[in-house]
C-alpha cells in the first residue's frame, strides 16, 4: 500500500494530511473536497487507500461515497472524522475494509493504522 487519495472538504486539513503522509513515505495521488471531485480522480487512478472525512461538500457524504465505491471496487477507506455518533461508527463498521480515527488525529495513531493496512490487517 503506497498510493493514498485524500477526500476532505477543509483545504488546510487536507494539506496537513498530505504533508504528514508524504513524510511517512506515502504517495498522495490527489486531494478532493467533494464527492464529485473524488469520483473524477478515481476515474483516472485507483489508490491503494482512501482517507476521507464523513462530511464533504457536494451531493454525497463520505459514507454514501464509500458505499457506492465498495459496490464497484472495495478500496479500503480510513475515515478521519470529528463525529463519533453511534450511527456513524456503526455505518463505518458495516463497510468491509473501512476504519476510522477521531479528529484531532494523533500522528502515531495514524501511522499505526496505515501500517496495519499495509500488512493487510
Amino acid at each position: 500500500m503506497n498510493k493514498i487519495l485524500i477526500i476532505e472538504d477543509e483545504t488546510i486539513i487536507s494539506f496537513g494530511y498530505r504533508l504528514q503522509l508524504e513524510r511517512m513515505g506515502f504517495e498522495v495521488t490527489g486531494t478532493a473536497r467533494s464527492s464529485e471531485e473524488a469520483e473524477e480522480l478515481l476515474a483516472k487512478e485507483r489508490p491503494d487507500l482512501i482517507i476521507m472525512d464523513i462530511y464533504l461538500k457536494g451531493n454525497k457524504t463520505g459514507l454514501e461515497l464509500a458505499q457506492e465505491l465498495h459496490a464497484k471496487d472495495p478500496i479500503p477507506v480510513l475515515f478521519l472524522t470529528a463525529s463519533t455518533k453511534p450511527e456513524i461508527v456503526q455505518a463505518i463498521g458495516a463497510l468491509k475494509g473501512c476504519h476510522y480515527l477521531a479528529k484531532p488525529i494523533n500522528p502515531d495513531s495514524l501511522d499505526d493504522v496505515l501500517q496495519r493496512y499495509a500488512r493487510g490487517e
